[in-house]
């Protein structure tokens, strides 16, 4: 009796010891594989890049012109200049494009190395990526989300390796209004089928930028966005609550003291990830989000930035 329980009592440790060996072994493993990546949103403004005291923005470009000799050119200067104290950026959504403003990105934060356009009516979006995370450009899709206004969606299809990324930026109309039903309805009628196909591939690693024109806080954790590819549902979101957004995610709008609206008082500038993605942080970078508005000359946005992990 005693030496079968000593035999047992061997066989007990020896079966502990190779289930430590195979969970070090796999959390090594898994550490090995897990990729950490910063992406970025900025809507960084039409008519500041072109120094015009025009739209929504005009108040903040005319401040940009009282405050500098070249106006909202050196705004737009100091922006692309302060993203060089950021992290490494590896991806970018920016919206209202309106300059060569992505090669001047690419000086302050050189591993946003490729970029691709879209352009509808006045209003572009860009993307920006690290090649050696995102690969190359397998297939694109543009459509614009609204019957009345400039909206754009890009869509890019990106392979790396083994991986592939569908990147998405957008400038939603205003408080969301059709962007669900846009969505579904612009990529299910698309002839663009690689793209279309993706959305039904459960490995397919979904990151979405934008401008959502959000200020109620209205798309939070428990509210994702969700739309339907060939009637496949279709979720993103990000991991603030509508509590949190209002708390610290205030990315809109720059406005002068005594304007009808407020001076940077609500969310909206978002980035999405689908479950094949883990989104650990999402912030306004200290860098960026200054209380004075001199010290926010930079564009009417606030960038947000999100730390992913895949």
């Amino acid at each position: 009796m005693r030496t079968n329980k000593k035999i047992r009592t061997k066989r007990d440790n020896r079966t502990k010891r190779d289930n430590r060996t195979k969970r070090d072994n796999r959390t090594k493993r898994d550490n090995r594989t897990n990729r950490n990546v910063n992406a970025l949103t900025y809507n960084m403004s039409w008519a500041t890049q072109v120094n015009k005291v025009l739209g929504s923005e005009w108040d903040f470009v005319e401040a940009c012109q009282k405050k500098y000799k070249d106006g909202g050119i050196k705004c737009n200067e100091n922006a692309i200049k302060k993203l060089k104290s950021l992290k490494k950026v590896h991806l970018m959504g920016i919206q209202e494009v309106n300059s060569g403003i992505e090669n001047k990105i690419s000086k302050v934060q050189p591993l946003l190395n490729k970029y691709k356009r879209g352009k509808i009516g006045l209003s572009t979006v860009s993307i920006m990526w690290d090649s050696n995370v995102f690969g190359n450009v397998k297939e694109q899709l543009l459509f614009n989300l609204s019957s009345n206004d400039d909206r754009p969606c890009l869509i890019l299809l990106t392979k790396k390796g083994n991986e592939t990324f569908l990147l998405i930026n957008f400038h939603s109309p205003y408080r969301m209004k059709g962007l669900k039903d846009s969505l579904s309805k612009e990529i299910s009628s698309s002839n663009k089928e690689m793209i279309k196909k993706s959305f039904n591939d459960e490995n397919i690693k979904i990151i979405v930028f934008g401008d959502f024109n959000d200020d109620k806080g209205l798309l939070n954790t428990k509210k994702p966005l969700k739309f339907k590819v060939d009637k496949k549902e279709i979720s993103v979101k990000h991991i603030k609550t509508k509590e949190q957004l209002q708390k610290s995610l205030k990315s809109c709008c720059w406005h002068k003291a005594g304007y009808k609206y407020g001076h940077f008082e609500g969310p909206g500038d978002y980035i999405l990830t689908n479950n094949n993605i883990k989104q650990s942080k999402i912030y306004i970078p200290k860098e960026f989000n200054k209380t004075s508005r001199l010290e926010t000359l930079l564009s009417d946005h606030k960038p947000v930035m999100a730390e992913l992990i895949f």
